[in-house]
């Protein structure tokens, strides 16, 4: 798959692997299969260890983890605020 670059230069602030570390975390914020399999083999050819991309992988998990937890909470409370008006 080929990636479109519109509007950016080659001057990057960051190195290409924590470029492609971040990329991989932000393809599984955005639940994109396609992003998250092209991010992943460039992180690989920049260099990056399986470690490395685990790590950032598992940050990303926990980061998509919060807002999951929060919404249950939530439907839980409801719920609960709901059964004790009857």
């Amino acid at each position: 798959m080929k990636m479109i670059q519109v509007g950016i230069q080659n001057n990057y602030i960051l190195d290409a692997k924590t470029r492609e570390l971040i990329a991989v975390g932000a393809s599984i914020a955005g639940n994109c299969m396609p992003c998250l399999r092209y991010h992943f083999a460039e992180a690989l050819k920049a260099g990056c260890s399986l470690d490395e991309i685990a790590e950032a992988i598992e940050l990303a998990k926990r980061v998509k983890e919060r807002p999951i937890a929060d919404i249950y909470k939530l439907s839980d409370e409801l719920l609960k605020k709901e059964r004790e008006k009857n």
